[in-house]
């Protein structure tokens, strides 16, 4: 699904991945969500929409993405785009991922230099939910 919300949108417009600095995007989100690269004139004035996609597509390939442990990124200057197992659970991405850019965006203005979370923490988070030995929130 695609939406325009407000903070996550930002992040695109800036052309910004959100990092993972904290458990309540590692409960969703396995690592820092991308930002795609700009698309080219001729994308966009090509088959736009499917074009889109592509890029969507390439960002995963070429950062080595798995999209069943991320389910969203960010098209640059554009905006959100999140999915999941059916509909329900693409909505509740969506809305996650704009709740992990509001949190985010105030991170980064308390602490500019702020790292991302420790991969420990962001496996456990994320792994104890999602992964084959999930035990927590089933």
């Amino acid at each position: 699904m695609h939406t325009h919300s407000r903070h996550a949108t930002i992040w695109a417009q800036a052309g910004q991945s959100i990092p993972a600095t904290g458990t309540t995007h590692a409960d969703y989100f396995y690592g820092t969500i991308p930002c795609t690269r700009k698309m080219a004139d001729a994308e966009i004035n090509g088959e736009y929409e499917w074009e889109t996609g592509n890029i969507i597509v390439e960002t995963f390939e070429k950062q080595g993405i798995d999209a069943t442990h991320m389910p969203g990124v960010l098209v640059h200057s554009h905006g959100p785009f999140a999915w999941g197992k059916n509909a329900e659970d693409a909505v509740h991405n969506a809305i996650v991922l704009e709740e992990v850019a509001y949190m985010g965006i105030f991170c980064r203005q308390l602490a500019p230099q702020l790292p991302d979370m420790q991969q420990t923490l962001l496996d456990k988070h994320y792994l104890r939910k999602h992964g084959a030995k999930a035990y927590y929130g089933q």
